[in-house]
């Protein structure tokens, strides 16, 4: 039954509250600062992010200066002194909860509200990366999707239709072998698919056997799941499954590094590559390997848990206000600016990456880009997810790669590894979560 409160208790608590108010006169509104401060963790243009910038500077009367790029060492400090930046926005979420627990980060739900934000725009996968519980303690500006892409030219040389990448995890197996090519010596001269090239996608794995690091909300380990021990066991087999993980390694070390038109996929040394989005823009594929026959599709699903189709793992830049930031009304300000349509079509439209933004989304700059809308596609594929942090993930993600290397590069069994993991962290979890 609701509780019902006296009027007379109505009436005493309405007029306390117009006393503190100053007899109901709305709180004044936060004085405008002469300067505001922008840092930015990635940044390879930062001349270019200073003038969009400018843009809100201009707008409102106020300077906006802006830093780029910082390492992670120099944000820790500044989150912990008396003066950090009025809006910090980093490469990913993976630092975010660690700094939340230590009392660096503004939970947003006020702001949000206050600053007529609009959460019914964002993707959905990209925005619970940010949410812990009921609270959010960033907002996604800008994401990235993962996708397969796939040699079409070495595709008709194997006598595969080049139309039709592989679907399931065993299609992307069988093609791998087939694709791969050793001499009389051994050495491998060309390779299908190399699960962890050019970084580390386990996660993108875990999700196609329906597992995960940790819970749905963070809150428990699952490192050592039946899931993630399979995703493991299915990685490995491309190294350890018919050649040895050093043959595979040699092979990778002839290639160049990922701005390098030598490197084994803009080559055409390999078949098939793992990666994002602002492959298809002009600073990468158009401009490293122009004549480079490729396509590119949604990641294979596990055939046993096909309702991941078309789907991916949601990951990368975010926005926050430190908990100590000078005028929070004024980020508010900044923030909602940032995540309006007009300024992340802008701005991710000239970097290739994703518009978190569902209408900013349908700005014509995104159509003209070639290949660009598969990405959009999985990003707002009911299915896709995001990256699951917690306080103690960055400790967990160094531990988790080691373990990746021994199973994959070693041939070791992932489940006693993961174990180990698990034994290790549920208690630090545990713990961290009491802050």
């Amino acid at each position: 039954m609701k509780k019902l409160f006296p009027l007379f208790s109505i009436l005493i608590i309405a007029a306390t509250l117009l006393a503190a108010c100053g007899g109901g006169a709305a709180p004044a509104a936060a004085e405008k600062p002469e300067k505001m401060t922008v840092w930015i963790q990635w940044g390879d243009n930062p001349a270019q992010l200073q003038e969009l910038f400018n843009k809100f500077g201009d707008a409102n009367g106020v300077k906006v200066e802006v830093t780029a790029p910082l390492e992670i060492d120099k944000i820790t400090t500044a989150l912990n002194s008396s003066n950090p930046p009025d809006m910090l926005i980093l490469s990913g979420v993976d630092n975010v909860k660690s700094y939340n627990a230590q009392g660096f980060v503004t939970p947003l739900n006020d702001i949000i509200k206050n600053s007529n934000i609009d959460l019914t725009d964002f993707y959905e996968a990209p925005l619970r990366e940010c949410q812990m519980g009921d609270n959010y303690l960033c907002l996604p500006w800008g994401h990235d999707m993962y996708a397969l892409f796939w040699n079409k030219d070495m595709f008709k040389a194997a006598g595969l239709d080049p139309e039709k990448p592989p679907k399931t995890l065993d299609e992307l197996m069988a093609m791998s072998k087939q694709l791969t090519k050793v001499d009389a010596d051994g050495n491998i001269t060309q390779a299908g698919f190399i699960p962890d090239f050019s970084w580390s996608h386990i996660d993108l794995y875990d999700q196609r056997f329906n597992g995960d690091w940790y819970n749905a909300d963070g809150t428990e380990l699952t490192v050592n799941s039946d899931a993630v021990v399979n995703a493991m066991k299915w990685e490995q087999q491309f190294y350890c499954d018919g050649i040895t993980p050093q043959q595979l390694l040699d092979f990778v070390a002839t290639g160049g590094n990922y701005m390098d038109s030598s490197q084994l996929f803009y080559a055409g040394k390999t078949a098939f590559q793992v990666d994002g989005e602002w492959q298809v823009g002009p600073n990468f594929i158009p401009q490293l390997a122009p004549s480079l026959n490729y396509g590119i599709t949604a990641f294979p699903v596990n055939s046993q848990n096909t309702d991941k189709e078309g789907s991916g793992v949601a990951q990368g830049t975010v926005a926050l206000i430190p908990a100590k930031a000078a005028n929070k009304e004024w980020s508010g300000k900044l923030l909602n600016w940032m995540v309006s349509p007009e300024i992340v079509a802008e701005e991710f439209s000239f970097n290739t990456n994703l518009p978190t933004s569902k209408k900013a989304a349908q700005d014509p700059r995104f159509a003209a880009i070639k290949g660009f809308d598969t990405f959009i596609d999985i990003m707002a594929n009911p299915a896709s997810k995001e990256v699951i942090t917690s306080p103690i993930h960055m400790e967990l993600v160094t531990d988790m790669g080691t373990v990746e290397e021994k199973v994959v590069h070693e041939c070791a069994d992932p489940k006693p590894l993961l174990d180990e993991l698990q034994a290790k962290y549920a208690p630090l979890l545990a713990e961290s979560l009491k802050k």
